[in-house]
């Protein structure tokens, strides 16, 4: 079983180095940034959504333990803009060499405890349409395709 444990600040530090690089190239993998702007633009969406840091008014950043302490992973998750009884989750990952052991799945249940402590009715997410091993992951953990966007590059 895994526990989610409030992200401290010297944790924070470097989940924010690795999530900004992680997060560009990801948008960049994605088709809507250049390469040469991506990780400037990623800086910046992090400052304007994390501006006091881990201890951001209505943000929680986690890091993901398992029974043996390790952290294999983290969450970051707030109140949805303009929808306090919503979840929105920013960021989510198990480090690769903790993956397929069932963290995930088990992180995204103790969210959903939380959540129905804190009466919060909804949590959404954003995922890239190439990460198809996390769209299977959410959907097999009750999640639906609320929308999906798609794009053609004119050449």
């Amino acid at each position: 079983m895994i526990e989610l444990q409030v992200m401290a600040e010297s944790d924070f530090q470097e989940y924010l180095t690795r999530a900004v690089e992680t997060y560009a190239a990801e948008k960049v993998k994605a088709g809507n940034w250049r390469e040469d702007e991506a990780l400037d633009r990623s800086r910046k969406e992090f400052n304007d959504l994390l501006p006091e840091g881990v201890y951001t008014a209505d943000h929680f950043l986690y890091n993901i333990v398992n029974e043996t302490g390790e952290k294999v992973g983290f969450l970051w998750f707030a109140l949805a803009p303009r929808r306090p009884e919503w979840y929105f989750i920013y960021d989510f990952e198990i480090f690769e060499v903790f993956r397929r052991r069932g963290y995930a799945f088990q992180a995204l249940a103790k969210l959903e405890e939380l959540a129905r402590t804190r009466s919060i009715e909804t949590i959404e997410l954003h995922v890239f349409g190439h990460n198809t091993a996390a769209r299977e992951l959410y959907k097999k953990a009750g999640f639906i395709e609320a929308n999906v966007m798609m794009t053609k590059e004119i050449k």
